[in-house]
């Protein structure tokens, strides 16, 4: 069948488009381009719905502040005018069925040296309308609206105990790029009361930032730098820029060493910002000695017991078995793929 939708802009209507999609006969219902004048809490609530079992504090966080905008006439007046310029979900497609939002694309602009990227997020459809080809159309239409929009690459992220919706984005072109777990240490009393004295751990001292430099540079690399940019490393590095920049922002680093035979060999850096939990950011080597992984990570645990848990996202690898015996739950592990932007003419 060909789908008609509007696409529309900050000044109102554009131009109607036509794209040709296949979808199940149970299907009711129709797509269009996200209103952000009226969508965001249902869109929340989708979503929600959607990943409730395996949404953080962090992710609930920025449904409410979905909500929060949804209702703010002031963010309103001038969110339509910069929803290609601000890293937030202000645009996409949903899937309208009795008046109802049962499905959504959302897609967020970044700009990194000159490039636009997109990320396609919070592909979510009601339980009751799966199975339908809904999420698909949606992210067919958002894939189209991005490079519509000069995107040079496309990224998603999908759930790695999730084979069908896989199947589809690489059917659509999508690669896997690289898999990722997100990990959570909650705070609670630990076992251990003090370090292992065959370990010396230490405040990071400026002398390490070199090492610690290049192991988060392969631990995030480069393709995923315009994701990672709110956490510039320079925020991290021994410099009175980075006491500067934490200050003015209210974040509060804290960041520890390992040494093993008087050599480095480990360095967690936790970050606070105001009411959130903290989160850790790992630098160690490809094939770490994973008791000494273990131990560092416990002691970050220690120093943050009473501030609600930790956080860490890492590479799936050689570390897990570290980070988990340290007292770390997997949250879910995500595979990042990516599909080519607009092409050159």
């Amino acid at each position: 069948m060909s789908l008609f939708y509007t696409r529309f802009g900050a000044g109102g209507i554009i131009a109607p488009m036509a794209i040709t999609l296949t979808l199940s006969p149970a299907t009711t219902g129709q797509a269009r381009p996200l209103n952000i004048l009226r969508d965001l809490p249902a869109v929340a609530d989708l979503v929600e719905l959607c990943f409730e079992d395996s949404m953080d504090s962090s992710g609930r966080s920025h449904l409410n502040e979905m909500r929060r905008h949804g209702r703010d006439n002031v963010f309103l007046s001038w969110a339509p005018h910069v929803v290609d310029v601000i890293s937030l979900p202000l645009s996409g497609f949903v899937w309208e069925s009795d008046g109802k939002i049962v499905g959504n694309a959302s897609l967020i602009p970044f700009h990194r040296f000159g490039r636009r990227i997109y990320l396609i997020a919070n592909i979510a459809t009601h339980p009751n309308y799966r199975r339908r080809g809904i999420g698909r159309i949606l992210t067919e239409m958002a894939m189209e609206r991005a490079r519509e929009k000069g995107a040079s690459t496309l990224w998603l992220h999908v759930r790695a105990d999730n084979p069908g919706a896989i199947k589809i984005y690489q059917e659509l072109g999508f690669i896997e790029r690289m898999r990722r777990t997100e990990w959570y240490a909650p705070s609670r009393t630990l076992n251990r009361i003090g370090n292992d004295p065959a370990f010396n751990i230490r405040t990071r001292a400026s002398r390490d930032w070199p090492q610690q430099r290049t192991w988060l540079e392969r631990a995030y690399p480069d393709e995923m730098n315009w994701y990672h940019q709110q956490q510039s490393w320079s925020a991290l590095g021994p410099s009175l820029w980075r006491k500067i920049y934490c200050f003015l922002v209210d974040i509060d680093v804290s960041q520890y060493a390992i040494e093993t035979n008087n050599s480095l060999h480990s360095v967690v850096s936790c970050r606070t910002q105001g009411s959130r939990s903290p989160h850790a950011w790992l630098a160690c080597p490809s094939h770490p000695d994973e008791t000494a992984l273990t131990e560092l990570l416990f002691h970050a645990r220690r120093m943050f017991s009473n501030l609600g848990g930790l956080h860490l996202e890492y590479p799936v690898g050689p570390a897990d078995q570290a980070i988990q015996a340290a007292g770390f739950e997997t949250k879910r592990t995500l595979l990042w793929m990516q599909a080519p932007g607009q092409q050159p003419n």
